[in-house]
């Protein structure tokens, strides 16, 4: 009986001392689990302070105005050219105290709002200096960049006006060439085939030079905001008429088909002498590029759901290189083209304007394979 109640304290002793021994263990696993833990905290806290100072290291070093707020548009960081512009920020500032500009607190309100992860750009005037400010949110806030355009407008409208002007003095000499060039074709005629020939080619290259200077005139006059743009109900069929009447001597010369397909009853808001210059550059390109015995198609669709109407040029020419479907329109660009294909590079940025300038826009893509060409597309409101 002894002996059996010796062996039972036994077990007893043995189990108590096994789970005390466990708990031990277990408590060295925790506490060790717990300095890992705490000095992966204390990493992942230092890591984030160093990104902090670097940040703010880089935006101090920045001409920008840069200004960062809370979901309730109180300020939490500026950086040393916003402080120099508005001053120190006291604490509880809020964005309009600060800046004193309605309207950029308006955009950072639009920001804030907008579902999309975009970033919203404005043109706003603080103490008559615009700057290009863009704003972007974030579930904690946004920030707000602001950058001083005024040097660059200057710069801008001193380009357009050397452009205008250059282009204003080249239109005399190149009209007084023209009319040396016809007396003597004139003269030429009953010479030999090969002078009418060389005054035949100068006769091309100065209209090609006075289309250049027309064109940089036109440029000048768009970008700088001097030519009006008086929208009127008009017919669809009406904005392209004055194109295809221009121009189809020389769709004839080379054989090209003008196919038209435009509903009479379609209306839109339209500027017609401008409209009409989009579509006669856009037709122009189209034609320039189909070769002998192709075709050009005309059409025209309203599309009701953004209240717009679009009228498309697609040609069969050898079509655009995808890398370039953008920037065909920037001024003087020219792409992969053919050696031999001739123009100013000018046609299609005039066109871009016109269309900003009627609330549309123009865009360019290719034909779906195995069909060749390209469409030119312009919108505009329906009226």
């Amino acid at each position: 009986m002894e002996t059996a109640i010796i062996l039972m304290l036994a077990a007893v002793a043995i189990a108590l001392g096994l789970l005390w021994r466990r708990e031990a263990a277990e408590r060295q696993v925790a506490e060790r689990q717990a300095r890992l833990s705490g000095d992966e905290s204390h990493r992942q806290t230092e890591a984030l302070r160093a990104e902090l100072a670097w940040a703010k290291s880089a935006a101090g070093t920045s001409d920008d105005l840069m200004l960062v707020c809370d979901r309730r548009l109180f300020l939490r960081y500026t950086n040393l050219a916003a402080e120099a512009r508005f001053g120190q920020v006291p604490p509880g500032t809020s964005l309009m105290a600060y800046t004193g500009s309605l309207e950029l607190e308006q955009l950072a309100q639009d920001a804030l709002e907008s579902q999309a992860e975009v970033t919203v750009e404005r043109v706003i005037r603080l103490d008559d200096s615009p700057f290009q400010v863009r704003a972007a949110s974030n579930p904690e806030g946004v920030a707000l960049s602001l950058s001083n355009i005024a040097e660059l407008q200057r710069l801008s409208r001193a380009r357009q006006d050397f452009v205008a002007n250059l282009s204003h003095e080249l239109r005399t000499p190149l009209t007084s060439l023209r009319l040396l060039a016809d007396t003597l074709m004139g003269q030429a005629g009953s010479g030999s085939s090969g002078v009418r020939d060389l005054v035949g080619k100068m006769v091309v290259e100065v209209d090609a030079l006075h289309q250049m200077a027309q064109e940089m005139l036109d440029l000048a006059a768009i970008e700088s905001g001097r030519q009006v743009v008086r929208l009127v109900p008009m017919g669809a069929p009406e904005v392209i008429s004055m194109a295809v009447a221009r121009l189809a001597d020389q769709a004839s010369r080379k054989g090209i088909d003008i196919l038209i397909e435009i509903p009479p009853e379609l209306s839109l808001l339209a500027d017609a002498e401008q409209a009409g210059r989009a579509a006669l550059n856009v037709l122009h390109n189209a034609l320039r590029f189909t070769p002998e015995g192709g075709q050009v198609r005309i059409a025209a669709r309203a599309d009701p759901s953004l209240e717009m109407g679009v009228i498309s040029i697609e040609d069969t020419g050898p079509g655009i290189h995808p890398g370039d479907l953008e920037r065909i329109f920037e001024r003087f660009y020219r792409g992969a083209q053919p050696a031999k294909s001739s123009g100013t590079g000018l046609g299609l940025a005039i066109a871009r304007h016109i269309m900003k300038a009627h609330g549309g826009r123009i865009w360019a893509e290719n034909r779906r394979p195995p069909e060749k060409g390209a469409i030119f597309y312009l919108s505009f409101l329906l009226a």
